[in-house]
């Protein structure tokens, strides 16, 4: 059998296309990372609420001052924001559900959960970022490492 120091023609083209696919998920997943809307990022970390103490992604007038889905159920006079932005105790029970309502600074959580919301997110986009990284790493080596059987 004859080596050449040419890697298979197949390989090569089907390893260049895998590489452009990796590298356009690694630049999107990198250079999108801040664009997630809003309402994806409430949605999927809303229950955390409680537990990070914070309300919405600035503050509980989020609530108030952009249309979401929860306006169409509560109407504001009956609660501004969800209860999850109400202060508990350490049962998680709410404290004073209507001082929560009208918006007391001592019932109501006024921190926002952008912060929080922002680390979860960058870091599951570094992880991905650096796993497509890594493919590209490994095919450019088990490339240069094969040789074509004429």
């Amino acid at each position: 059998l004859l080596f050449s120091p040419l890697p298979n023609p197949k390989y090569l083209v089907l390893m260049l296309i895998v590489y452009i696919f990796e590298c356009a998920s690694c630049i999107t997943s990198y250079t999108h990372r801040d664009f997630v809307t809003l309402t994806a990022i409430l949605s999927s970390f809303f229950p955390t609420c409680p537990q990070q103490q914070c309300c919405g992604a600035t503050g509980p007038l989020d609530w108030v001052n952009h249309t979401s889905t929860f306006r169409s159920f509560y109407p504001e006079g009956l609660a501004p924001w969800p209860f999850l932005c109400c202060k508990r105790d350490a049962n998680f029970v709410i404290l004073s559900p209507e001082g929560c309502r009208v918006g007391h600074v001592d019932y109501i959580n006024t921190k926002g959960c952008f912060e929080h919301i922002e680390n979860a997110v960058n870091s599951y986009t570094w992880g991905i970022s650096w796993f497509g990284f890594a493919i590209l790493m490994f095919t450019v080596g088990l490339g240069s490492n094969l040789e074509y059987q004429g």
